[in-house]
Order: structure tokens, then sequence, then C-alpha cells
């Protein structure tokens, strides 16, 4: 998945939330869950930048879920914010909902990392580490990645339009 579909998956997350507390969330608190669904991807950056394999090693694990809400929390408490407990809540639940999101589409996350074991909502199996990353893979592999990458656009760009159309954001 990229970053639009995990907006969306986050956003509705948010949306689901406030129709069952009947209840807007807060301004910081929308910031954490959509930051939270973008968060697990920053390994890609390092891999991009620095040419390491670590994308969708420890940041897309149970360890991660945990570990970044309550850095999170011990940040803003010594901050003296009294959102802290509900934007950690929220930086999990949008790092939850990233994780989910390429379950479903991909061959998993390493869920109990360092194991190499993958979950996925299809299969549970073990990641060979020495297979290629989108970096260094075929360009059949690039192609297919990017036409993905394209029909994420349009997904962000519907987004983008159906909020404009009802108002919620203007230009």
């Amino acid at each position: 998945m990229f970053a639009f579909i995990h907006l969306i998956g986050a956003w509705l997350t948010g949306k689901l939330y406030e129709q069952w507390k009947k209840q807007p969330l807060e301004h910081t608190t929308w910031f954490f869950l959509l930051f939270g669904a973008l968060l697990p991807d920053v390994d890609f950056l390092l891999d991009w930048t620095l040419g390491t394999e670590f994308h969708r090693t420890f940041t897309h694990s149970l360890l991660f879920v945990v570990a970044a809400p309550v850095v999170a929390y011990v940040i803003l408490k010594l901050w003296h914010s009294p959102e802290a407990p509900t934007a950690a809540l929220a930086l999990g639940m949008g790092i939850t909902t990233h994780l989910l999101l390429d379950m479903i589409a991909s061959h998993g996350v390493p869920l109990f990392w360092p194991s190499l074991l993958h979950v996925s909502f299809t299969s549970v199996g073990y990641f060979d580490p020495t297979t290629p990353s989108f970096l260094n893979s075929s360009p059949e592999v690039v192609r297919r990645t990017f036409k993905v990458a394209i029909v994420d656009m349009a997904a962000g760009a519907a987004w983008i339009f159906w909020l404009w159309w009802k108002k919620k954001v203007t230009f």
C-alpha cells in the first residue's frame, strides 16, 4: 500500500470512532492518527536515501505498535501536554491501521519481528531477507509498483475531490 490508501484507512477509522462516540476528534488527535498511518514507512525513506534494506522490519511489528506510542507519550508528558494519552493512542491506532492494510495487500508484515515470520490475511510464512527490495527489483516489478502507485494517487485525488465536494476543504 501507498501513502494515500494508508491515510484513507486511518481517516475512515477516525470517522468510525467519531460515529461510535458521537463526538468529533480533536485536531491533535487527527494529526497523530494520520501521522501514525504513515509512520511505519519511514524505514522506506532510509532504504531509498541510504541504500539499506530496513523496509518492513521493526516499524511493521507489534513491538513498534507499542514502542512508538510510548515514546510519543513520554515526550508529550515531558512537554506537559494534556493530550499525551489521547495522542499516543491515536498514534498507535494509525500504526495499527497501516499494518492491517499492509496485511491485506501484500505478502504480510513481520508482526513478531525480529522473527522472519510474515503474517497476512491470506498466509503466514517466512520471508527471505535476501529477496530484492523494490529498489533492486526487475523492470517488471518496478513497472507493476508504479501502476499501484498510480492507483494510489488516483484514490488520494478522489478522496481530496470528495472532501472538496462535501465542502470539508476549500482551495
